[in-house]
Formats: C-alpha cells, structure tokens, sequence
C-alpha cells in the first residue's frame, strides 16, 4: 500500500514537473520573442533618430541660432533677441493697411501676408507670403540702424495658383 502510494505521488510530482518544463519553455520562448521585437524596435527608432538628427544638423547649418560668426555681429544681443526682433518687424508689415510694403505684388482681391520667417544669418532672411489663392517668397537683407531695423527686400518670387 505504501508503495503505491509513493508511485501515484511520484507519477503526480512527475507530472507537475512536466507540465512546469514545458509552460516555462513557453513562456522563456514568448518572452524571447516579445524582446527581439522590441531590441528590433529599439533599433529602427536609433536609425530614425540619427537621420532625423542629421536632416537637423543640414537645416539648422543656415541659421543665426548656430552661426557664431553672424552672433558676434550683434555682441549686445542674444541670436533669439535679434530672431525676434527682426520676425516681429517682417510679421508687423502685415498690419499695414493696404498692400504689404514687402510683397511687390498685388493680390487677387486679398492682401498678401507673410506666413513664416526664417533669419538665415546677421544680414539675411528669407519669407513664405500668400494671400490665400497665390503664394511666394521674399529675401530680405534687414539691418540694424540704431533701434530701428531696415528691411530691404532682395528678390522675391511668386507662385500663381492656376
């Protein structure tokens, strides 16, 4: 009686273990799954992010914020008081009444207004301008004469919308 006892809790205990092998293993290859997906994952954001960082590194190559050669054309302001400066000044000719005074043309019923700025360094700016049907761009050369800033406009170019 006592050995059939201890074989059914061998036969049990064996079976336990069987059972515990093969859920573990499993589970060990589930896992293993689940982490090459995400090391995949990992990987493709790194690619993502390093080209991101280098289509950045291309853009901002043109700008005052990383031109330390056009910053020290300004030694008492900061590239973001000078950015500033001269978006506000560009962004205020849309308040003018009647045409822009930077736009040469003359819209299709709607003034033309500046959309977006960039200062690409101490002397030049580039602007997107539309008036809701065509749109274009400007180069401006913009200088500082006292508090005032003066805005001349390089050359432009404009879209027609047909």
């Amino acid at each position: 009686m006592k050995s059939k006892i201890f074989i059914y809790l061998f036969v049990f205990v064996a079976l336990i273990l069987v059972f515990q092998v093969v859920n573990s293993s499993k589970v060990v290859k589930y896992q293993a799954e689940k982490l090459s997906e995400k090391v995949e994952r990992i990987e493709t954001l790194k690619e993502e992010r390093d080209a991101l960082q280098a289509a950045y590194d291309e853009e901002v190559h043109f700008s005052l914020d990383q031109n330390e050669e056009a910053q020290a054309f300004f030694p008492a302001y900061s590239a973001k008081e000078i950015i500033a400066r001269v978006k506000d000044e560009i962004y205020a000719t849309n308040a003018v009444k009647g045409d822009n005074p930077l736009v040469p043309y003359s819209g299709n019923g709607q003034k033309f207004l500046i959309n977006k700025v960039k200062i690409i360094n101490h002397k030049w700016a580039v602007a997107d301008f539309s008036d809701g049907t065509d749109w274009g761009e400007l180069w401006i050369r913009y200088s500082f004469e006292g508090d005032q800033i003066r805005l001349v406009v390089l050359d432009q170019l404009l879209y027609i919308n047909d």
